[in-house]
């Protein structure tokens, strides 16, 4: 079987929800495909194929009033659900419009965050609810937004990356984080979990000042999700602080990731500015490398993956080959990943 670029039937991350606006409208491409995002009057998100069923317009171009959305061509209108409530042109007024739909895509705002379901069959959405992400945080609470860039890079390059544990130690070089003057033996254990794999919780590497200014007994577990969700939960005495990183795909040569965090700890709303610029600059150093790598993918070089630093890239393929089998022979998913400690030096 050829692995799929592509996982259909799951919930990618879209938007930050503060980006999303009553009256305002969002033209985004992901997986190929053009979305229109906005907020209905009592501020759910909804989510609709971005064309005017009648000449191919981006809808995300026209108007939208909070309540109707009409296209910039021929004044053609739609509620949130897509359905068709008015053509301007038609003089055969016993036409029911309503037969015209355009596709409505499940959409869910969880903690502050915009999600979509992206399906393979768009005549075939039960379930979906069932695949909605858990960001570990109670349903009343936030995330706060870090930063958003485009990768240049396809989604299989781009959660590679994120999952890399040797890359850090050279691309990540800074006085509040490590050196590659010192490095140290890591050993991890990794435990299968819901779609992808989790390293259990540990205390933080001595050699990673990040973390050295949480006090208070810290221990931190790493998760990886299917399609592309890396979610970092640290415990910091009662506190706790979760920072997600997700990548969503745009088309086959860019991969958009998004990072979002939250935490009990009240005194970081006091230096909420210098942290967000501190992981700004870490997504950066990434953005710096990817487009240093899609130089080099150019040329179509061989590559490998090797030893046990490239087990969780191994693990990432192998996940996303059993999901694929799962969703076209409508089979339960069973996760291939085995329960392993793993060793690497950074």
């Amino acid at each position: 079987m050829t692995e799929s670029l592509f996982l259909k039937n799951l919930w990618y991350f879209a938007i930050h929800g503060s980006s999303l606006k009553q009256g305002k409208l969002i033209g985004k491409e992901i997986l190929g495909e053009r979305i229109l995002f906005g907020r209905d009057k009592d501020d759910r998100p909804f989510a609709l194929k971005d064309n005017c069923p009648h000449r191919g317009v981006p809808l995300s171009q026209g108007w939208y009033d909070g309540n109707i959305i009409q296209c910039c061509y021929h004044g053609w209108k739609f509620d949130h659900s897509g359905t068709c409530v008015g053509i301007p042109a038609l003089a055969d007024e016993k036409f029911d419009t309503k037969k015209i739909k355009v596709f409505q895509y499940p959409c869910k705002e969880i903690n502050g965050t915009i999600w979509i379901y992206i399906p393979q069959n768009k005549t075939q959405l039960q379930g979906a609810e069932a695949r909605l992400p858990n960001l570990l945080i109670p349903a009343d609470k936030k995330f706060l937004f870090v930063e958003k860039v485009i990768m240049p890079a396809d989604i299989d390059h781009a959660v590679i990356g994120l999952i890399d544990p040797a890359h850090v130690t050279f691309v990540h070089q800074s006085w509040y984080w490590r050196s590659a003057k010192n490095l140290k033996l890591k050993e991890k254990k990794f435990e299968p979990v819901d779609l992808g794999f989790k390293m259990t919780r540990h205390k933080p590497s001595s050699n990673s000042k990040g973390y050295s200014i949480l006090k208070g007994g810290t221990s931190t577990e790493i998760n990886f999700q299917l399609p592309g969700i890396r979610l970092e939960h640290i415990l910091v005495g009662k506190n706790e602080v979760v920072s997600i990183t997700c990548l969503t795909p745009i088309n086959e040569k860019e991969t958009e990731l998004n990072h979002i965090f939250f935490t009990s700890i009240n005194f970081v709303k006091y230096v909420w500015w210098p942290l967000r610029q501190l992981g700004k600059q870490f997504i950066h150093q990434d953005l710096g490398v990817f487009r240093k790598l899609g130089e080099g993918l150019k040329s179509k070089p061989t590559l490998m993956l090797l030893g046990e630093p490239d087990a969780q890239a191994r693990w990432y393929h192998e996940l996303k080959r059993q999901w694929d089998l799962s969703q076209q022979n409508n089979t339960p998913f069973v996760n291939p990943v085995k329960a392993k400690t793993l060793h690497w030096v950074t």
